[in-house]
């Protein structure tokens, strides 16, 4: 009988720290969407460009799941993403 395959979590991983990758991500984003209305890219750069912004917004959506306890909206926007960081004292210098 074959093994079962299982998904490895590091529990080690802070709601502190997850917070924080789900924030550069987003600013990243923004970043990255803001450079390509501003500078001439040819259209083919623009789409690829486009996908991987897109695909780093769900990715910082999708770490609400792995939150403790899981809050699947709690990365929906950088707003909602700055309130939880200030919750958990993330921009605390």
């Amino acid at each position: 009988m074959p093994n079962k395959r299982t998904k490895k979590r590091n529990l080690l991983t802070t709601n502190l720290e997850l917070t924080e990758l789900a924030y550069v991500l987003h600013i990243s984003a923004i970043r990255l969407r803001e450079t390509l209305s501003a500078i001439n890219v040819p259209n083919a750069y623009r789409i690829q460009i486009s996908r991987r912004v897109q695909w780093m917004i769900h990715q910082a959506q999708s770490l609400g799941g792995e939150l403790q306890p899981k809050n699947p909206s709690a990365f929906l926007t950088k707003k909602s993403t700055e309130s939880i960081g200030d919750q958990l004292g993330l921009f605390d210098s």
